[in-house]
């Protein structure tokens, strides 16, 4: 194994930086501020010389909140059972031991951590740790597994807690949170004011996050489902078209049709070689080109509040969408260039 680097605490990445919750040298503070962000526990500081140097950044959403947490030293953390809540733990710097029941993972920028809400758990963060951490409520992700399952969990839920960040199944899922603190370092929240924008990143994150990382019961999540019938697919088609600016999620999708997660999907790539997912991003797209036509000419018109509008949190994203699909820029249709209307009504 290669020496780790030393560590200067300047070089920590101040992920959120715009969202600070504390800063505090004081232990006795600074367990009672993380405790109620979080659940109690006992925190000590590992090494008489140590001093903290705490920077706890946090951005609340709805069923979730993500938060950047560096301690600047050696601290063991024992929260036991977090009781009512998932935590992913995604280092950004530095390294960190964490005992999950019976389970060691040594986590850093090449792996995370992922708790459960019934498994004991006890944590070393070195000095150089910073990290990302998505806090998940427990009755939400219990509520998507219901929706994909068509079945509540007959006993905790409790995933893998070792969660790549580079290679692996479920590192794109950990990629996604690292890139959802930097959109809103580069763009801040303004899109929280959007109920379908933040409906859209909080089912993206709780439901493919149980289908990629393993679990007690992922073994449900393989089995094969009965597809949608036309007739229920047809309920959610109608829905989609008269409610795209609305919060709008797969599970949303599924309790429409009247049917599980799993046959939804199931049916939308049998009879129309999509997804859901899929299939409601371009009646979104539709819906935002429509929206920008009538605003084009508009002093005051915003391409990024009518993409917010319709669920789109990631504007980069949302921008290669749009040009997949219409051939031309979003700031193009909203300048109301002749060619991009020539172009579109073309494809449509």
């Amino acid at each position: 194994m290669p020496p780790r680097q030393s560590f200067e605490k300047d070089s920590f990445p101040d992920l959120l930086a715009h969202y600070p919750l504390f800063r505090s040298e004081d232990v006795e503070e600074t367990q009672g501020r993380v405790a109620a962000v979080f659940c109690p526990h006992v925190l000590r500081v590992a090494g008489a010389a140590q001093h903290l140097h705490v920077q706890h950044n946090l951005v609340k959403l709805h069923d979730t909140a993500i938060n950047f947490l560096s301690y600047g030293a050696d601290v063991e953390i024992d929260p036991g059972r977090l009781g009512d809540f998932y935590l992913a733990q995604i280092p950004v710097a530095g390294h960190a031991d964490i005992q999950c029941g019976a389970q060691s993972v040594v986590s850093d920028v090449n792996t995370a951590s992922l708790l459960s809400p019934d498994t004991p758990t006890r944590m070393h963060w070195h000095e150089d740790c910073a990290q990302v951490l998505l806090w998940i409520e427990k009755a939400a992700m219990e509520h998507r597994f219901a929706l994909l399952t068509g079945r509540d969990p007959d006993g905790p839920l409790a995933f893998d807690p070792s969660l790549p960040q580079q290679a692996g199944l479920s590192s794109p899922w950990t990629q996604a949170v690292l890139d959802l603190a930097r959109n809103i370092d580069q763009h801040g929240t303004h899109w929280l004011q959007f109920p379908a924008a933040v409906a859209s990143m909080e089912d993206y994150l709780l439901r493919t996050l149980l289908l990629l990382q393993p679990h007690t019961y992922s073994y449900l999540l393989a089995r094969s489902a009965e597809p949608a019938r036309p007739r229920h697919m047809q309920r959610v088609i109608d829905y989609v078209h008269a409610n795209a600016d609305t919060p709008l999620t797969v599970a949303d999708l599924a309790q429409i049709a009247c049917v599980s997660v799993r046959a939804l999907e199931e049916g939308f790539r049998r009879h129309l070689n999509t997804t859901p997912v899929g299939y409601l991003r371009d009646v979104r797209l539709d819906s935002v080109r429509q929206a920008l036509i009538a605003a084009a000419g508009a002093e005051h018109a915003s391409i990024t509040d009518i993409a917010y509008r319709f669920g789109f949190t990631h504007l980069g994203r949302f921008a290669a969408y749009y040009k997949k699909r219409f051939g031309v820029s979003p700031s193009a249709t909203l300048r109301g260039e002749a060619a991009e209307r020539h172009s579109s009504d073309t494809r449509r």
